[in-house]
């Protein structure tokens, strides 16, 4: 094992700053209803992440499976807070194995933000220069945007970054699984955690198992410090259902050739507007516990806060967008462009920030009912 000193420093800069409080007391891995007794997290991991094994906490699946319940943090006499200092891992391991790596170590320093934002500002810039109807010209009279921006621009460049997103995603969950399969041995059996045994699914019956838990947020219903998360997860990952629903819907009307000044009545509406406002609650309510309670379940660091932060602007964006719409204010254009931004942020740089928790945790808790924790 070879400890690499610049990795514990990558940690403590992306928010496991109280790592080196930890004095291995196992009261983290006790009060975890997550751990499994066979192979307790995450008192390993602390020890490795102080030691600085890189290479083992690379290729550690157990950091996926916390979900940062901060049961451990709220337990631990110590403060080190193992909840935010796993988060700092899985943070690493993102950029450890994303393409292109560089996008993911932005996500980790606050001197990129500026760059990170000002991409999306500047590809904005050159489509009006070169490709809008009427460059940057405000349209007069009723508003609607597309006199200012056609949808169907707008979704031709969706769907072509969105490809970019999904060949990235692919090939960091790829480079991951390679790395977990070099750990693997023979696998005979899937301990249950409750001293029985069962044989491990195949692949596809373990990542379906996965996707319903996921879909039904099954172990986060074991938080006892941080229940809300529960509740606050649902509120932004349905947020995002239906949202992209009404998108979808939205989408398919243009195919149809109809105009998109809809009204609220619209099923592509209203599938949009609930989600808007399960995801402006959701976010709303995360930031709040970690603000109020951040002495007890801690307050998280950048990598962190530049996810949320993010996911609040485009809530918000996007509400205020829709009001200043229907009042017919011009403020809706600028506020549109806003929206955009946010957007592009959110999901483009998916696969290098904290978004990228939903793939990774996805297949590790795939591998897990495959070949066991």
């Amino acid at each position: 094992m070879e400890a690499d000193p610049k990795f514990v420093k990558d940690v403590i800069n992306a928010g496991g700053k109280s790592l080196k409080k930890c004095m291995q007391c196992a009261t983290c891995s006790v009060v975890c209803k997550l751990s499994p007794d066979e192979n307790p997290f995450p008192r390993k991991e602390m020890i490795w992440a102080q030691w600085g094994l890189k290479e083992k906490l690379l290729r550690d699946p157990n950091i996926w499976l916390c979900h940062q319940c901060n049961d451990c943090s709220a337990y631990c006499p110590r403060g080190a807070r193992p909840g935010e200092v796993l988060s700092a891992i899985r943070a690493a391991v993102i950029a450890n194995y994303s393409f292109p790596t560089f996008f993911a170590r932005a996500f980790l320093n606050p001197a990129y933000f500026p760059l990170l934002v000002a991409i999306p500002i500047l590809l904005l810039a050159i489509y009006f220069a070169a490709f809008a109807p009427h460059g940057f010209t405000i349209p007069e009279g009723e508003v609607m945007f597309s006199h200012f921006i056609p949808h169907e621009h707008v979704e031709l460049v969706g769907m072509a970054l969105g490809a970019w997103v999904g060949v990235a995603i692919i090939i960091g969950l790829y480079r991951y699984w390679t790395a977990l399969s070099k750990e693997r041995g023979r696998v005979i059996y899937v301990p249950t955690g409750d001293g029985e045994v069962k044989a491990p699914q195949d692949i596809l019956t373990a990542f379906v198992s996965s996707i319903i838990e996921i879909l039904l947020h099954s172990r986060f219903k074991e938080c006892g410090e941080s229940k809300y998360r529960f509740y606050a997860h649902l509120g932004i990952f349905y947020g995002f259902i239906l949202i992209g629903i009404g998108t979808t819907i939205a989408f398919v009307y243009l195919l149809m050739g109809k105009e998109l000044g809809l009204p609220l009545t619209d099923p592509a509406k209203i599938f949009g507007n609930i989600g808007a406002i399960l995801l402006f609650g959701g976010a709303t309510w995360v930031i709040y516990e970690r603000i109020v309670r951040k002495d007890k379940i801690g307050f998280g660091g950048y990598f962190d806060w530049l996810f949320l932060g993010t996911l609040y602007v485009v809530a918000i964006s996007g509400i205020l967008t829709e009001v200043a719409r229907y009042a017919n204010v011009a403020a809706a254009y600028y506020l549109y462009l806003v929206h955009l931004v946010a957007v592009f942020v959110l999901l483009i740089y998916a696969p290098y920030s904290k978004f990228a928790h939903l793939a990774y945790r996805t297949i590790v808790m795939t591998y897990e009912k495959c070949y066991g924790k």
